[in-house]
């Protein structure tokens, strides 16, 4: 598997962390319309890299707390 461009390591690592997506599936939907996702598919598609993302979703997610105004 070739290195994927840093950019896409880089989108696909902060939207994980953004809490706002429950895994890598959804992740992996938006970076294919950015530019360099082609060479980087094979990343994105491979275990480790589905693994890493599902953990820093869950992470991100269960760091999240709802404000006493939103309950």
């Amino acid at each position: 598997m070739s290195k994927p461009p840093k950019s896409i390591e880089k989108r696909a690592r902060d939207l994980a962390r953004s809490g706002q997506y429950i895994g890598w599936r959804p992740i992996a939907f938006e970076l294919q319309f950015e530019h360099g996702y082609a060479e980087a598919s094979a990343w994105v598609n491979s275990l480790a890299t589905q693994e890493e993302l599902d953990a820093l979703c869950r992470e991100a997610r269960g760091s999240r707390r709802i404000s006493p105004e939103a309950a």
